[in-house]
């Protein structure tokens, strides 16, 4: 039973979407505040993508409640990262993630789910070639199909290499035709090549870098192990998409420790692939201590858009 505490009455707030949504527009055009076409085409993808969790939390129900909380966690998170606004590599990442997720959660337990899962394993490599790590994923995605989703059949199994293989196959006829074979080659060696966890490289970043990991990774990790304690109040279906969540989010965080020179993709990333856990955690939780929490969340959220946004502005000027 959910309590009406303060992040519950948030959660279910008929409100709470449209000041998101308001907050995540104002912070999108700061700290110039002026028109950027690459700001406006970014702000394009960043709708695509929230269109998406919407729907995807709608048709999926990952949250048991009423509830836009989910669209809500990543509106703010993107939103207070300078680096995912314009249209980059970091947001446009993400939105495939996010069409690879929806894709994926409806091959569970289909009799023939080659058709979701060629284009949720396509969404997966025409992302790769923004976010590596992407291309990994897809070892993540074969074993999910297995355990999780219980569809993974030898149709499916092509279908998903069928789609891995596509973008790739047309990149490498048109790096032929104008005879820059060398870009592919590049493109394949950084997806395999993995550094040493490393103090220093992770020292390396910026102050207000490595702020927004450690914000993202508490509430991350926080919102991981109140749902492993609490997962037996949800469906088994909605069950195993949230453990896809939980190993996603906890693949990502793993991968910033080895390749935090990529940090603005895999944060991108991890803000998709968190989000639903996040607001899972503020929407079903109940304690006086995560009454607590939510209040100091909102306060390390706003602290870290101002940092983001104060450096960004140092950077600017």
């Amino acid at each position: 039973m959910v309590k009406n505490r303060l992040q519950n009455k948030i959660a279910k707030g008929e409100f709470t979407f449209l000041f998101c949504a308001i907050i995540a527009l104002i912070l999108w055009w700061l700290p110039e505040f002026a028109f950027s076409l690459s700001n406006a085409l970014g702000l394009m993808v960043f709708m695509l993508a929230t269109y998406i969790v919407i729907e995807t939390n709608a048709r999926m129900q990952i949250i048991r409640i009423r509830t836009r909380m989910m669209s809500c966690v990543w509106l703010v998170f993107a939103a207070c990262l300078p680096f995912m606004h314009p249209l980059g590599k970091p947001i446009i990442a993400a939105t495939f993630l996010c069409a690879s997720y929806f894709l994926l959660f409806r091959c569970y337990q289909q009799h023939r789910p080659q058709t979701n899962a060629f284009h949720a394993f396509l969404m997966l490599s025409i992302g790769s070639f923004f976010a590596p790590v992407m291309l990994l994923m897809t070892i993540a995605f074969f074993l999910y199909l297995i355990f999780f989703l219980r569809s993974l059949t030898k149709k499916a199994f092509w279908a998903g290499i069928l789609g891995i293989i596509a973008p790739f196959w047309c990149y490498a006829i048109w790096c032929f035709l104008t005879k820059n074979l060398q870009s592919l080659v590049r493109h394949l060696t950084e997806m395999v090549h993995l550094e040493m966890p490393s103090l220093e490289a992770l020292t390396a970043l910026t102050f207000s870098v490595q702020v927004s990991i450690a914000v993202l990774a508490l509430l991350s990790i926080v919102s991981i192990i109140h749902y492993l304690r609490t997962n037996y109040d949800d469906k088994i279906r909605v069950r195993m998409f949230l453990y896809i969540y939980v190993s996603q989010t906890l693949l990502l965080l793993a991968f910033l420790l080895f390749q935090p020179a990529q940090y603005e993709a895999t944060m991108a990333l991890l803000v998709a692939s968190a989000s639903p856990l996040i607001a899972h955690y503020f929407s079903l939780s109940g304690s006086i201590f995560c009454s607590i929490f939510f209040v100091l969340s909102l306060l390390l959220t706003a602290a870290m858009a101002v940092l983001n946004l104060w450096m960004t502005s140092f950077s600017i000027y």
